[in-house]
């Protein structure tokens, strides 16, 4: 990932989004959890529900991989082997990443619970977000800061 797109995320105090009603909320990275669209990250499941059925679908080849590159190396089979280590990286990298991810997620669901959010559904862009915000006034203060992507221009800014 380019450095400056990385310490934008990090660096970023709010993303915003949708529930299932048009009320905009911002939510901090950590609250975002697996969210609608994706803030961070390139992952294609975007509910707790099918998460947790991929990584219990990944179980199954993650514990067989392994088994089945002992036995090729037990063998001595390379072409086996090959296979075996190749699947165990992968099926068992891919079940880690899944586990991970719902954690992140139960972690980020106690956090919006606490504070009254709804999951993140539809992300927004920031000059989409500036604008709600703008004609429905609340806590989030109209800055460069809290809306670094926005186009239009911010009082004092030439």
């Amino acid at each position: 990932m380019d450095p400056a797109v990385q310490k934008l995320l990090v660096e970023r105090q709010y993303f915003y989004a949708t529930g299932m009603e048009r009320t905009v909320h911002a939510y901090t990275k950590e609250e975002w959890g697996i969210g609608g669209a994706q803030p961070t990250g390139n992952y294609s499941v975007h509910t707790t529900t099918g998460l947790f059925v991929v990584t219990a679908l990944m179980t199954i080849p993650a514990l067989g991989a392994p088994i089945l590159l002992i036995i090729a190396l037990a063998s001595l089979n390379l072409i086996v082997v090959v296979f075996g280590l190749l699947g165990t990286v992968l099926f068992t990298g891919g079940w880690l990443l899944g586990i991970m991810n719902l954690r992140r997620e139960l972690r980020a669901s106690r956090q919006r619970r606490l504070k009254g959010l709804p999951k993140p559904r539809f992300a927004l862009t920031d000059d989409q977000a500036r604008a709600w915000f703008e004609s429905n006034p609340s806590g989030i203060a109209i800055t460069r800061e809290n809306f670094p992507d926005s186009t239009r221009p911010f009082p004092g800014e030439a």
